[in-house]
């Protein structure tokens, strides 16, 4: 016995692509508003340096030396930051790539050197007293 496509059964199908739709939609801008965001930069667990991200089109060009003759490159530009070279043998932070939400990090384990965006992102609740 075959049962007949209905209009109503149609309305329905669509409806749930649409609500899929709008999920991935609010998914995909969510976090998209990133306001007040630094790079931190530590070297054998002590803060080395604070950055600010430039603004539209602008890079800059950081040497991170971590001592012994050891030194990383780091790019901060306004799409995010990241590695374009080091001395370290595994070169594991310089294929990284690149970062540009608070709470990413690269890591370079040999230098122990540690680069994360620390900020605010637009919408989203501060942490409570638990979770930090």
């Amino acid at each position: 016995m075959r049962i007949p496509f209905r209009i109503g059964d149609a309305l329905v199908y669509l409806f749930i692509l649409l609500l899929i739709a709008a999920s991935f939609a609010g998914l995909y801008q969510m976090g998209r508003g990133v306001v007040n965001n630094q790079v931190t930069v530590e070297v054998d667990g002590e803060i080395w340096g604070t950055y600010n991200i430039p603004a539209k089109g602008d890079e800059r060009v950081v040497r991170i030396d971590a001592g012994d003759n050891r030194y990383n490159i780091m790019i901060i530009a306004d799409s995010g930051v990241l590695i374009r070279e080091a001395n370290c043998p595994d070169q594991i932070c310089v294929n990284w790539g690149n970062i540009s939400r608070p709470g990413q990090t690269i890591v370079c384990l040999p230098h122990k050197v540690v680069i994360s965006i620390t900020g605010e992102q637009e919408g989203e609740l501060p942490l409570d007293d638990i979770a930090s």
